[in-house]
């Protein structure tokens, strides 16, 4: 049988790849203010390291220009690798 801390451990990391996926502010537990809607394509480009197409789908998604999804993308790339 799982232990309380095996299965405490478990679900904390379900809840941290969920905040991660809908884009989830562990600290604040909520949606970074003012952030575009993202379809989970790209959390899931992101989460493979596919950074391109990232970029690609946030410029399809928000309009952005290159420059900005680049920086965007590359800033949620890095607290993505430092938190996971």
């Amino acid at each position: 049988m799982e232990s309380l801390e095996e299965r405490l451990a478990r679900l904390e990391q379900q809840v941290a790849y969920l905040q991660r996926h809908l884009g989830i502010d562990p600290e604040t537990g909520e949606a970074p203010a003012g952030g575009p809607e993202l379809p989970p394509r790209f959390y899931q480009e992101l989460r493979d390291g596919k950074l391109i197409r990232a970029i690609k789908t946030y410029r399809e998604s928000t309009g952005a220009s290159l420059v900005v999804a680049k920086n965007a993308v590359e800033s949620m790339a890095r607290r993505l690798k430092a938190g996971g």
